[in-house]
This record gives C-alpha cells, sequence and structure tokens, in this order.
C-alpha cells in the first residue's frame, strides 16, 4: 500500500467525495498511521502530501463535525508528533490552536481526552511547542482537564500537563495550579492516570526547584511516599514511577529535609531489596533516592 502511494490517492480522492463520505477516506489514513510498522512511511506520504492543508480545507477539526471524525483526525495528528518532531513545523504551520482550544471543552469526552493526548504528544519530543501551547490557552485548558469528569480526560490531561514540564522549566510558573489538582490524582482509581500523575509531578522538578515550595506546600511529597507504600494496583508502574519522581525532589536540599521527617528510609529501604519487589526498576529506583538522601552526610 506505501508502494501504491495510498496515501496521496486517497486525499486527492477527497475532493470528488461528498461531505458525508469525507470520514472514510480520513479513518483508513488514520488506520494506516497508526500502523506499526509502516507508520513513519504513510505519516511522510501524508504530510507530503499536503494532508494537513487538507485538514483546513474541509474543516475537518471544525467542532460540528461528526464526533468520529473530529477523534481520527485529532488522532492521525497525534500519531503525526509521537513518531517523530521532524513533523513539528509542519503541524505548527497548519495552525489547529484555536481548533484545539474549542475542542478541548467538547461536550464529547472522547473528543477533550483526544486533544489532551494530542497536547502531550506535540511536547514529547522537544519544547518547540510550549510557548505556543501557552499562547492560545492550552496550557491552562489541559489543566482544567485534570479535573474533568471523564477519566480517559483526567488521564490524558496529566500526560500533557507532565511533558509541558519535561524539557524545561519554561513552563513551570504557569503549571503551579496544576500542582495539588496532579496530588489529588494520584488517588484516583485509573491506575494509569496515578502512574502520569506522578511522573507529571517529577517532571516539575526535572529542570529547576521553582515548583519546590509548592509540592511541599499541596502535600505532593507525602501522596508520592504513599503511592510507593500503599498502591494496590494490579502492575508496578504507578509505585515505580512515583519513586523515580521522589528521585527527581531529592535532588533539591528542601525535599530532602521534609522527607526525612517522614521517615522516608522506612519505607523506601524495603523497595531496594528483590525479595521486596520483582521489579528491578522498582530497586534501581529506591536504591537511587537512599543514595541521593545520603548526599548531606557526605556533604559533612
Amino acid at each position: 500500500m506505501a508502494k501504491a502511494d495510498i496515501i496521496y490517492l486517497t486525499l486527492n480522492a477527497l475532493k470528488y467525495l461528498n461531505q458525508d463520505a469525507i470520514p472514510i477516506g480520513i479513518t483508513l489514513i488514520s488506520k494506516l498511521v497508526f500502523s506499526a510498522d509502516s507508520s513513519k512511511t504513510f505519516a511522510q506520504q501524508f504530510v507530503q502530501g499536503n494532508g494537513l492543508g487538507v485538514i483546513n480545507k474541509y474543516t475537518l477539526l471544525g467542532a460540528d463535525n461528526n464526533p468520529v471524525l473530529i477523534v481520527d483526525t485529532l488522532s492521525l495528528i497525534s500519531q503525526l508528533a509521537r513518531i517523530s518532531k521532524d513533523f513539528y513545523d509542519n503541524i505548527h504551520n497548519s495552525n489547529i490552536y484555536q481548533d484545539l482550544k474549542n475542542l478541548i471543552v467538547h461536550q464529547d469526552a472522547s473528543i477533550r481526552a483526544k486533544v489532551c493526548n494530542l497536547i502531550g504528544n506535540l511536547c514529547r519530543h522537544t519544547g518547540f511547542f510550549y510557548e505556543k501551547l501557552l499562547k492560545f490557552g492550552l496550557i491552562s485548558a489541559a489543566i482544567e482537564c485534570c479535573r474533568d469528569p471523564d477519566r480517559n480526560t483526567r488521564k490524558f490531561a496529566c500526560f500533557a500537563v507532565g511533558n509541558a514540564g519535561f524539557h524545561n522549566d519554561v513552563l513551570y510558573e504557569h503549571l503551579k495550579p496544576c500542582v495539588p489538582l496532579l496530588v489529588e490524582l494520584l488517588r484516583d482509581q485509573e491506575e494509569k492516570t496515578r502512574a502520569n500523575a506522578a511522573g507529571a509531578l517529577g517532571n516539575f522538578v526535572r529542570n529547576s526547584n521553582a515548583l519546590c515550595r509548592d509540592l511541599i506546600k499541596h502535600g505532593a511529597l507525602k501522596q508520592l511516599l504513599d503511592v510507593v507504600a500503599h498502591d494496590k494496583g494490579p502492575s508496578q508502574s504507578p509505585r515505580r514511577i512515583a519513586l523515580f519522581s521522589i528521585g527527581n525532589l531529592c535532588v533539591y536540599r528542601e525535599c530532602r529535609k521534609e522527607f526525612e521527617q517522614m521517615l522516608i528510609r522506612s519505607i523506601i529501604e524495603p523497595f531496594t531489596q528483590t525479595a521486596t519487589t520483582n521489579d528491578p526498576q522498582v530497586v534501581k529506583y529506591a536504591a537511587r533516592i537512599i543514595q541521593k538522601l545520603n548526599m548531606d552526610n557526605q556533604a559533612t
């Protein structure tokens, strides 16, 4: 199908279809771009064939469209962003920001969730989109989605804000209102949401200590420890990521001091033993925490 230029042919065929039939072509393209083996080839063909221009031409991200068409279109752009930063310029030039601003508050929860997922992927490889997303109000909108009634929207909102703090600290001040929401989401029923919230909090101290006081103030340190000690999910993912984020926090003296007052060692040290867990990453991340806690002793 790649050799037969199926993406170009489908994009060209759209102009012969009536509005009701266009979603068929977009669904086909979306599924091809999501195919595991040839996804980048199909993605490149889509971009080179002016597929992003086609999205604008037929207003495929219009809020009044069929939700299935909107979700397929968002999934398509999200996959482009996920595959490679090479597509970032093309996505930026398609100027879909206002459409995303409208869709992130759409009444259909699957659309809100998909916009949050897209924002997370726009922030996946570099900080290229950070200030652009901020300018169009999409960072504050993603923060608001952390309290969405829909579980998938909350899950992907955590992913979005977490990636918005990953590459540098440009957005830290703007992400500050998200801290108490993420702390609350460490108790979410959805395991992946707990894991994403834990990862986001760790990213909020990855590049500077600007948000350390807020994390301490809103109980993030205590709640992350609680995830390590008591998370009951079937997988180790929330515990593993909470341990990694605690390790990030332990870079800063003010956080180490708070943790020591919480008797962190008694919680973490059992996880440095393989007998406690069968997850080698849990052991590794627990040992990393103890090593950072000992920094003060080594200094003296």
